[in-house]
């Protein structure tokens, strides 16, 4: 009979919910505006805990389908600019592409910006629509005014490729080195070929490279690397024939992005990497190079632990400098209210992100909790899974150590409920509460928990910080609107800059 009452009870509260989420809980359909928003910011479409990437591609492909052309368009933009994800706008733009021609070619070299980005959106447009006349001009227009050395050394085939299909035709002989993995094509010739070589300095580069490491003149081959702009990412075919000093040179010429991304390699090929990771990764160059804070969380997790010995740990200076991120951050509006951070650490947040074999959920959960915690100076922290548990780790200790304490809670319900339940019950009167979770709750109900918080508390504000793909919302944009709860999607640095807008003047306004 209890069961059956908090049934009824929970039925009572939600008879307006238009659907289930996957767990058979009542949700609300998002508006097109809000889904298109998600798969901007959030739409990798890979495998995750309640769904497969089959079917949240499915659920994808329906908006896709629906959506007016200009939400489309923004979107797609927004997602490639602003999301730093590749999967949704891509897709998104075969779509556009039938939708509206003429915003597909304005959104197009807003979102295809390299060689995979063509390659991808190729095999995609196969797929699915095959190429119209928009597609092969967007094409063309790629390859006469984005096609440098530099590209076409590192995206050889994918570019070869574009060219065959949009029988594109250029007078700089860069297009014939292109066409040289095709030497079959028309357009292609040895002395054109010869004359690419001799007009830009790094292909010659590259060819004597080749040159030293078949005549096993590897010093200097190194040599020629470390003073070359030779991108060691089109070098791939010839990683074998590298040694210790080859790849020390790569490293040390390899930007931030591209170097986090090759930190393990490096580490495996026993380069010497404490010094130049304190000199490549720093707060400062992060944010000119665009990378965020979790990029420092993944490439720390690829690396093997490493002894204790002569060297410094390059985990430890990785991780270090989200401490330095963080304190870097001005936190003076925050400052000015009283937070809760309620982080979600039931099970369902061990799903890797974007079909990341390292990065979680959960990790990106603990890394802003760790944020708000250490920047905060009114913040109580409350991670919940079926109950809320304690979380004592001191306020200055390291982003690392928070981010592990909470990672060591992770495994049970998703009752979301449970962490307002404890403010309610403890009074915690807090002027924004946050709450970091993929939103697939199967308790008695959040949002009819917030509701009672918010009769003790009426001014209280609600973030649900969402990194997931589901297509559903535990709220209508009605109650939303009414009880003071905002959705944000993502996990770069919007997230901060977008929740700063809201508690400042303007947003206020604006809401």
């Amino acid at each position: 009979m209890k069961e059956l009452k908090g049934t009824v009870e929970i039925l009572a509260d939600y008879k307006c919910a238009e659907k289930s989420n996957h767990e058979n809980f009542p949700a609300w359909d998002q508006s097109m505006k809000a889904s298109l928003d998600q798969l901007a910011m959030c739409g990798t479409l890979g495998n995750s805990f309640y769904a497969s990437g089959t079917a949240l591609t499915k659920d994808a492909l329906k908006v896709l389908e629906r959506s007016p052309a200009e939400e489309l368009a923004k979107a797609v933009v927004k997602g490639r600019s602003e999301g730093f994800i590749r999967t949704f706008p891509i897709l998104g733009l075969v779509f556009l592409s039938q939708k509206d021609p003429a915003l597909f070619k304005k959104a197009f070299p807003q979102v295809v910006l390299t060689g995979n980005d063509l390659a991808d959106f190729m095999d995609l447009a196969r797929s699915f629509r095959g190429f119209g006349r928009a597609m092969k001009s967007a094409i063309h227009s790629f390859l006469k005014e984005r096609v440098t050395p530099y590209y076409a050394m590192k995206y050889r085939r994918p570019l070869a490729d574009a060219i065959r299909l949009s029988r594109f035709k250029g007078e700089d002989p860069i297009y014939s080195y292109i066409l040289s993995v095709y030497p079959q094509t028309k357009g292609y010739s040895q002395e054109k070929l010869d004359s690419a070589c001799a007009q830009y300095k790094v292909l010659a580069d590259q060819k004597k490279f080749l040159e030293l490491l078949r005549e096993n003149r590897k010093s200097e081959a190194a040599s020629l690397l470390r003073e070359s702009d030779m991108d060691v990412d089109a070098l791939t075919a010839f990683y074998d024939q590298f040694d210790k000093a080859i790849w020390q040179a790569a490293a040390e010429r390899t930007p931030v992005m591209k170097f986090l991304k090759f930190l393990a390699k490096f580490q495996r090929e026993k380069v010497r990497l404490a010094d130049l990771t304190r000199e490549k990764i720093t707060v400062s160059n992060l944010r000119k190079a665009k990378v965020f804070p979790f990029r420092l969380v993944t490439a720390a997790l690829s690396l093997r632990e490493e002894k204790e010995d002569a060297f410094d740990n390059v985990k430890e200076i990785l991780l270090g400098v989200l401490d330095d991120y963080t304190d870097s951050y001005d936190w003076k509006s925050f400052n000015e209210f009283k937070w809760v951070i309620a982080p979600d650490v039931s099970g369902s947040m061990r799903s890797p992100v974007g079909g990341s074999s390292v990065l979680t959920f959960a990790h990106l959960s603990a890394m802003f909790t760790a944020f708000f915690r250490r920047g905060l100076d009114h913040v109580e922290i409350l991670p919940w899974d079926t109950e809320v548990h304690a979380f004592d780790v001191p306020k200055n200790d390291s982003v690392r150590t928070q981010i592990n304490a909470m990672l060591h809670m992770v495994g049970g319900g998703t009752h979301m409920e449970v962490a307002v339940e404890h403010m309610i019950r403890h009074r915690i009167m807090a002027d924004y509460a946050v709450f970091l979770t993929d939103i697939e709750e199967y308790g008695k109900g959040w949002l009819k928990s917030w509701k009672a918080y918010r009769k003790i508390n009426p001014k209280a504000k609600a973030f649900l910080l969402r990194g997931d793909s589901y297509l559903s919302a535990p709220i209508s944009e009605k109650d939303a609107e009414k009880y003071g709860i905002v959705q944000i999607f993502g996990w770069n640095d919007s997230v901060m800059d977008y929740i700063h807008y809201r508690i400042t003047e303007k947003g206020k306004k604006d809401d």
